[in-house]
Order: structure tokens, then C-alpha cells, then sequence
């Protein structure tokens, strides 16, 4: 069967900007629960097509560094930033997310967006705040569990998702305290995200739907990682929610 990561890079080919919950509003809500400016020099963990670093820097004039393990994606984000003509305020680099090419205390504010959760958590969270200045902030928006889930649940996802692992807020909260950071805040948005496919649908529109089914049709793997994921959604939407944690380095 295939991933759903793969699923991601198809729904990127097709057109789609964001793939997270919520979209670019959500990321602006974590940003500014991070005390984003002009004066900040931000790093984007995941980056994607570099969505969120054009539109931090352009909204607020900040300096934005974008970070992805895909060279296909920093191509996309790096053509993203020269048509907007931001090259001046954004850069882009390819790189693993738990050996950050940065020196220590390098940015004000470290943001990842459905990115721990496939990770080393620990060994990410230590080199968010490895890069973060004393002071500064880290923000993380993901996928949690509204409940603690079953066993079954928690094995299906995790082989569905190349190794997906998640926590409740609550537990993400302490984990964040744990790991270094003060005041930290957590919040659950889960209620306010509407339903994920029907958005996705929505964003695409009818050429990049278009596109994905012609896509889905010649990857029959991708067509039942896809199948098996609206079941266990449906299955287990009680337990299924997204969230954010946003902490101070002490």
C-alpha cells in the first residue's frame, strides 16, 4: 500500500498550497500567538511550497527561512519567492529537521505545521530550541488525539502515515515543558477546522480534482492508502482533532 505522504506530493502537484488543517489562517493565528514582527527572523520547518514563509514575510515584513527534506518542494517555494519578490525577506534550504544547518540561537521564532508527528519528537523539539534564541518562541500545529485512543487506532496510523505518532494537548503541553519551554500555551482547534476533504476539494477546484483522480486512477496503492484513511477517519473521528502548543525558551 502506498503513504500518505506520497498522497501529499500528488495533492501538491495538483495544485494545492497548503496541506495542513485550517490553511494559511491557522498559520497566522500560530504565528502571532508567537510574537511575529518585522524585527523577527523566522525558521519553517517543513516548508512545503513555501506558502507560510511568502505570507509571513509579506504580511509582516519578517525574514523568513524555509526548511523541507524535498528539493522538489524548496524548487516550488524558491519560484514562489522570486515571482513574489520576496527573495530579499525569504530563502529556502534543503535539509533534515533533526540536524538543523544552523548555528545555535540563530531565530526568534521556530514554526512547524504537521511535521513532530512524523518525527523524532524529542530529537526535533531539542533542535527547534537548539536554533531558538533565548527568549524567543516555537510554535507547533498538529494532529492530535481529543481522547486517548486505542491501540488498534494508534497501529494503523502509524503504518498508514510512515510512522505517525501523536499525543493529546494535554500531553503535548507537558511534553513541550519538558523538553524547555516556558509559558507554554496550548490550544485545540479542533472544532473549528470543517471537514478536511471537502476543503481539500474546495482549494483544488475542478482541474486540480481533476487532476488527482487521473493520478489516483494510475496509482492504485495511493487509491487505498487514500480509502483506508477516510476510514479510519470516519471510524475514529471522535478521536481525531488538531491542535497547537506554542512555549517561550527559558
Amino acid at each position: 500500500m502506498g503513504k500518505l505522504a506520497d498522497i501529499d506530493e500528488v495533492m501538491y502537484s495538483c495544485g494545492l498550497e497548503v496541506l495542513h488543517p485550517g490553511g494559511i489562517e491557522k498559520t497566522d493565528e500560530l504565528a502571532r500567538m508567537c510574537g511575529i514582527a518585522g524585527d523577527k527572523k523566522v525558521l519553517d520547518i517543513g516548508c512545503g511550497k513555501g506558502t507560510t514563509a511568502c505570507f509571513l514575510a509579506q504580511k509582516y515584513g519578517c525574514r523568513v527561512v524555509g526548511l523541507d527534506c524535498s528539493e522538489r518542494m524548496i524548487e516550488y517555494s524558491r519560484t514562489k519567492a522570486r515571482e513574489k519578490g520576496l527573495e530579499d525577506r525569504v530563502s529556502f534550504e534543503k535539509a533534515d529537521a533533526l540536524k538543523l544547518p544552523f548555528e545555535r540561537e540563530s531565530f526568534d521564532i521556530v514554526l512547524a505545521e504537521c511535521t513532530t508527528t512524523l518525527l523524532d519528537k524529542e530529537k526535533a523539539f531539542a533542535e527547534f530550541l537548539r536554533v531558538t534564541k533565548r527568549g524567543g518562541w516555537v510554535g507547533d500545529s498538529e494532529m492530535i488525539w481529543r481522547k486517548p485512543p486505542p491501540e488498534e487506532l494508534v497501529s494503523r496510523l502509524f503504518g498508514l502515515w510512515e510512522g505517525f505518532k501523536t499525543m493529546t494537548l494535554p500531553e503535548w503541553k507537558a511534553f513541550s515543558e519538558r523538553m524547555g519551554l516556558a509559558d507554554v500555551q496550548a490550544a485545540d482547534f479542533s472544532e473549528t477546522i470543517e471537514d478536511m476533504e471537502k476543503s481539500m476539494k474546495e482549494r483544488l477546484g475542478f482541474t486540480g480534482v481533476a487532476k488527482m483522480c487521473f493520478k489516483l486512477l494510475v496509482r492504485p496503492d495511493l487509491r487505498s492508502a487514500m480509502q483506508e484513511y477516510r476510514k479510519i477517519a470516519e471510524e475514529y473521528r471522535d478521536y481525531m482533532g488538531y491542535g497547537c502548543v506554542v512555549g517561550r525558551k527559558r
